[in-house]
């Protein structure tokens, strides 16, 4: 396979971007332990075909390497015209009869090109759930179980059939669908006509979402802030690559590359927990995410009914899968820990689980420890990179801290107005808890990752 420039790096080893316009598919060997497997797992996701499920790049991490900047052709186009409208119908009577209006089109191969199936993907899932929560009677239901599952077939059929060809198991509105395949730039000069864009210049303050449901300040704000954080930790993906081909190559300083890697990775949760505290309640802020209008309309709207699997959820973000595979948690008791483990097999792409599992066989935390008997620098300073980097993402004031902390401020708001259950969770209702025991699930949580310290 040919490879274009280099990424440009302070380690020693050097990984490889590949030239656009390869075509092969994306053939994952989780068991695969030669030199350098996460590269050359990275450069595969490269060549998959366009409508495989979730991005993966060494420019833009998990988020898209181009950004959705043409519409649906022929018959399909009615898909945009309804979704264009749907802040129209939030709180419509009519808001059911509008959308089950829709034709039944086709969704196959034959009918939907393979690059049109994911921005299909995300019209059709947010058109579901607003089938499921819009309108008057349906907006402040007291349980999900109160949601009728029933999806006219004209959304339903098409939406099954653009899910499958995605490689997911069924119809399911993911953070792919709802936020990384929907984001675009305010400026409308960014990004350019092929929606190419500079992966730093992805913030709050300067994106908003292609399709919105509510199409309200509170919905850009906190839809954005998934692709602030996911942007400022993009380089996480390469730097995991640099310490897996560090611990392989080894030589005398191989354990100082282990240890700058890490440490940069560290510095990738420290940019996102910084995005993460932009979301704010105060009035005065730039960000401003009203928490009132965030818990009876946008996170409310979110929860499928029952019979589908969870919405998208913050537990399902790619930064938090990746960094409990690099510190190596292997505890999943917690009711945090057994959700986020079970989004796993529903929210996140399989291309990205398996990436994951990869990280998970490179056993950074095993290297750190095979150093202590040698005891010295070399262990000195890779425990220190190690549990800086733990630090950093599950320490008090680290990105899982700093969320802590949001639910303290969102669900307490949220729990006295009258939203009684959570995001994503099919039994987790925060009336009858509060918002304190679900900061204290989190805190639990918390503590499965705080023990992988060396």
């Amino acid at each position: 396979m040919s490879t274009g420039t280099t990424v440009d790096t302070t380690s020693e080893q050097e990984l490889t971007i590949p030239n656009e316009g390869l075509s092969s598919s994306l053939n994952p060997i989780p068991e695969q332990r030669s030199v350098g497997s996460l590269e050359r797992y990275v450069v595969a996701s490269y060549e998959a075909p366009a409508q495989l499920d979730g991005d993966l790049t060494f420019e833009h991490g998990f988020l898209p390497r181009r950004l959705h900047t043409t519409a649906l052709t022929g018959a399909h186009a009615v898909w945009e015209d309804v979704a264009a409208g749907l802040p129209d119908l939030a709180f419509s009577p009519r808001a059911q009869a509008v959308l089950s209006d829709l034709p039944l089109l086709p969704a196959g191969p034959e009918d939907l090109p393979d690059h049109q199936v994911k921005w299909a993907s995300t019209l059709l899932g947010m058109i579901a759930h607003s089938y499921w929560r819009f309108g008057l009677e349906r907006l402040h239901l007291p349980r999900n179980s109160n949601i009728s599952a029933e999806l006219p077939d004209s959304i339903k059929v098409p939406w099954t059939q653009v899910c499958q060809r995605m490689g997911r198991t069924g119809p399911c509105l993911t953070l792919e669908d709802w936020v990384f395949n929907n984001f675009t730039f305010i400026d409308k000069g960014h990004p350019s006509p092929d929606g190419d864009y500079r992966v730093e210049d992805a913030v709050i303050e300067s994106i908003r979402p292609v399709v919105p449901a509510y199409g309200n300040e509170t919905e850009r704000v906190f839809t954005s802030s998934f692709v602030d954080i996911h942007a400022a930790s993009a380089s996480a993906v390469k730097q995991v690559c640099q310490a897996q081909r560090a611990i392989e190559l080894g030589g005398p300083d191989g354990h100082a590359d282990v240890a700058a890697a890490l440490l940069r990775i560290a510095e990738c949760a420290r940019g996102a927990t910084r995005a993460f505290r932009k979301i704010s309640p105060r009035h005065n802020s730039k960000t401003f995410c009203d928490p009132v209008d965030w818990a009876k309309t946008l996170v409310t709207w979110t929860v499928p009914p029952p019979g589908y699997p969870a919405g998208p959820s913050g537990s399902a973000s790619p930064l938090v899968h990746l960094m409990d595979a690099v510190i190596g948690r292997t505890e999943y008791d917690s009711d945090q820990g057994r959700f986020g483990k079970m989004l796993r097999g529903s929210q996140l792409p399989r291309r990205l689980e398996q990436f994951f599992d990869l990280i998970c066989a490179a056993d950074f935390r095993g290297y750190v420890l095979s150093l202590r008997d040698a005891g010295g620098t070399r262990f000195d300073e890779t425990q220190e990179a190690f549990n800086e980097l733990v630090d950093a993402f599950a320490g008090p004031h680290g990105f899982l801290g700093v969320h802590k902390g949001k639910v303290v401020d969102y669900l307490g708001v949220g729990t006295v107005v009258g939203r009684n259950q959570s995001t994503a969770h099919d039994q987790t209702y925060i009336a009858d808890s509060s918002w304190t025991a679900m900061a204290d699930r989190l805190h639990i949580s918390i503590g499965e990752r705080d023990v992988r310290r060396v």
